[in-house]
């Protein structure tokens, strides 16, 4: 584990939190075991026989053994790219019989992972070329690799199984979603044993403040004493101009339905509860935009994730989700005999070199986050 921590090469602040913390190492331990479990299973049901992932394993393996030999040479004092590998050396290599194919997978493979965005472009001449001195320098820089022993090096050998092994589980991951679902019965369940995720006292006291703003209130005054947005308090709950698409659905809906002076019913966001009212609207079409206040009453925060807002049922629904998750995936690494070490020690001052990724083509399975914000969207 020690190795794998440095041959991930993680940025300074990572390796800090894990040399300092029992309980972070554990938790990346954890992390590793469920992922080369999942990888373990979709081996079992054939995903290696796959091509697209046949490629990209080879890939992976292929790049990072070249990273080795790359970063090898730079300790030797070779910093350039092409006094490692020539460009002469490139071109011979694409006049072997079996590259022009390999090279033409690879490209196809490069396109199919592109952002959503570019996928239906074709591959450009300009990008091709870079991609085919890409391409040739690395192959070319893995079999050095092989040939200088780098394969063999324990570190190179555990990237490479750490990186294959997520490209499995990213791959195998739809297979289990519905193992992995929470149920509607599962979430009710949740909430009637955690009282504390009611939110009946908020929803309440958000009714009580419109009643008074319906009855006369001053709106301004009314936001200053109970609005629960920082960015709000001491200003009325203004929050300036804005356009479409700069704050979450259901709030933009409601600004852009009430006219200059009006003030919304109760509407809920991932944040709480709300009342909105507009003071001004100007532009037309695309280009309009309201001048908007609001009242928010938060959510109950859970005590998992203090710092997260959500909707009651939104919270229980990832709690339950996250057992469900873990439940399952230390069932598949008992099953499938994976272990890792949860104790090891990560030295904290240790260099970390860039950590070699299999690149271009990546298919990661990423895990959901969370944003801080009040109503209004953060770039």
């Amino acid at each position: 584990m020690a190795l794998v921590v440095e041959g991930l090469g993680f940025p300074p602040e990572v390796r800090a939190a894990l040399a300092g913390s029992a309980e972070e190492r554990k938790s990346f331990a954890d992390d590793i075991r469920q992922m080369l479990a999942v990888a373990e299973e979709a081996k079992a049901a054939g995903y290696l026989a796959r091509p697209e992932l046949k490629l990209q394993t080879e890939l992976a393996r292929a790049f990072v053994i070249s990273q080795a030999y790359f970063k090898q040479q730079a300790a030797a004092g070779v910093a350039d790219p092409e006094q490692a590998i020539t460009t002469a050396e490139i071109e011979a290599f694409f006049k072997e019989p079996s590259t022009p194919a390999q090279f033409e997978a690879f490209v196809g493979d490069y396109a199919k992972h592109r952002p959503a965005a570019e996928r239906d472009a074709p591959v450009t001449e300009e990008q091709r070329k870079k991609l085919r001195d890409l391409y040739g320098r690395r192959m070319l820089a893995t079999r050095r690799g092989v040939a200088a022993g780098l394969e063999r090096d324990r570190k190179t050998q555990l990237v490479i199984l750490l990186q294959q092994a997520r490209l499995l589980a990213g791959a195998y991951s739809k297979e289990l979603e519905p193992r992995l679902t929470p149920t509607d019965a599962e979430v009710n369940a949740y909430l009637a044993a955690h009282p504390e995720l009611d939110a009946k006292a908020e929803r309440a006291k958000a009714e009580g403040i419109l009643a008074r703003v319906r009855a006369g209130e001053d709106f301004n005054k009314l936001a200053d004493e109970f609005t629960e947005d920082p960015s709000g308090k001491g200003k009325g709950g203004d929050l300036g101009w804005f356009g479409r698409g700069m704050m979450v659905r259901p709030f933009e809906e409601t600004a852009f339905a009430l006219k200059p002076g009006e003030v919304s019913n109760i509407i809920e966001t991932q944040f709480g509860y709300h009342i909105v009212k507009v003071d001004e609207r100007r532009g037309q079409g695309q280009g309009e935009e309201v001048h908007a206040r609001h009242i928010l009453i938060q959510w109950p925060r859970s005590a998992r994730r203090p710092d997260a807002p959500a909707s009651p049922r939104t919270q229980a629904s990832a709690a339950v989700g996250e057992e469900k998750r873990n439940r399952v995936l230390d069932e598949i690494a008992t099953r499938r005999h994976v272990q890792v070490a949860s104790d090891y020690v990560v030295d904290a001052a240790a260099a970390a070199p860039p950590a070699p990724q299999p690149e271009p083509a990546k298919n990661p399975a990423p895990k959901p986050t969370t944003r801080r914000a009040p109503a209004r969207r953060r770039p």
